[in-house]
């Protein structure tokens, strides 16, 4: 099948969060084992790990720990395995060689934001695009893994938020990226994003490209304790998986071969071709020139994950509130139109 899976969720945190366990009970389940496979720890210490991100995240917001047992509730599952995989990326940060493989750019110009999500091949058929009904009408879509309450999407007050995944070398302790990112598709403005930064910004390693539908938009590299926020400085945003305002990620480490790779060839792209429209944002992250280090790549054997490939690439018109997504790559992989409101 070359759709994702759509589903709605409304009502009050626990109730949305009975709606997505149920409707995705099975693929929850096989989430969860496809993250016990990869966490390269014992079932024990996981989720000790995820009873400290508990803390944090209740701490954070509450409400997100309603939705969360709700997801467990309706999937049957045990609470602390959502939170682990709500953190899956803290948990991730203790295994060397971890493969992060994902390209976002934004036009400032014409608001489109947009990213390949490259991870492993079990979370193609697993993952969905939810659209989440909250009481007070603000509504979200985004395609996320099942269980996880954020990930990459848009809202209703025309923010947009893309993910790249970062490598700092040391275990993370903060409140968890995915859960920033859903607090950040339930704020309004990019002023509302700004203060989530000043209060809650530690403990990560990832960059957020967050953008609205005026044309303003941001890089924030999360490093540790510290973060660097990063401006167009023509009509675009581009971000791969190293640091970009610090020497942190050496282009000599083969770990960052990829990276730098894709960075180099879209700016080529972006420098080439002046169309900041959809379909030339469609056209960058469909790029597969570079044999070695594709922006948009078939699966590929890989250590971490197993198999590492482009799971779905993601095209954002933050003003009209359009999302163009198509899933993976192949011959039938064809790109799909969904309207925020329909």
């Amino acid at each position: 099948m070359n759709q994702f899976r759509h589903i709605t969720i409304s009502g009050e945190p626990v109730e949305r969060g009975k709606q997505h366990g149920k409707q995705l009970s099975v693929e929850i389940s096989r989430t969860i084992d496809f993250y016990r496979s990869i966490f390269a720890l014992p079932e024990s210490e996981i989720l000790h790990r995820a009873e400290l991100f508990r803390d944090i995240i209740e701490r954070f917001n509450p409400t997100y720990i309603e939705e969360i047992d709700g997801i467990a509730q309706g999937a049957g599952v045990d609470p602390l395995w959502i939170i682990a995989l709500n953190a899956r990326t803290e948990i991730l940060s203790h295994c060397a060689g971890v493969s992060n493989e994902c390209t976002s750019v934004y036009y400032s110009g014409s608001a489109i934001l947009g990213q390949n999500w490259d991870w492993g091949k079990a979370l193609e058929s697993l993952s969905v695009l939810m659209k989440i009904v909250q009481t007070d009408g603000h509504i979200i879509f985004m395609l996320t893994e099942p269980g996880i309450i954020g990930k990459i999407g848009m809202n209703s007050s025309g923010l947009g938020v893309c993910l790249n995944i970062l490598t700092l070398g040391r275990l993370l302790d903060g409140l968890p990226v995915h859960i920033f990112l859903r607090a950040i598709l339930d704020c309004h403005s990019l002023a509302q994003v700004d203060s989530l930064l000043a209060s809650h910004g530690g403990g990560k390693a990832s960059n957020i490209m967050v953008a609205d539908a005026g044309g303003d938009g941001f890089n924030i590299e999360f490093c540790g304790e510290n973060s660097y926020r990063l401006v167009a400085e023509s009509d675009y945003l581009l971000h791969t998986n190293h640091y970009l305002d610090r020497p942190i990620n050496s282009e000599k480490d083969p770990s960052f071969s990829s990276s730098y790779a894709r960075l180099n060839k879209a700016t080529q792209i972006l420098s080439e071709n002046k169309e900041r429209s959809v379909a030339g944002m469609r056209a960058l992250l469909s790029d597969d020139s570079d044999r070695s280090w594709p922006i948009y790549r078939e699966y590929i054997p890989d250590d971490s994950v197993h198999e590492l490939g482009t799971i779905c690439t993601i095209v954002m018109e933050l003003a009209q509130q359009k999302m163009h997504v198509r899933k993976g790559k192949g011959p039938d992989a064809k790109f799909f139109e969904y309207h925020l409101d329909g």
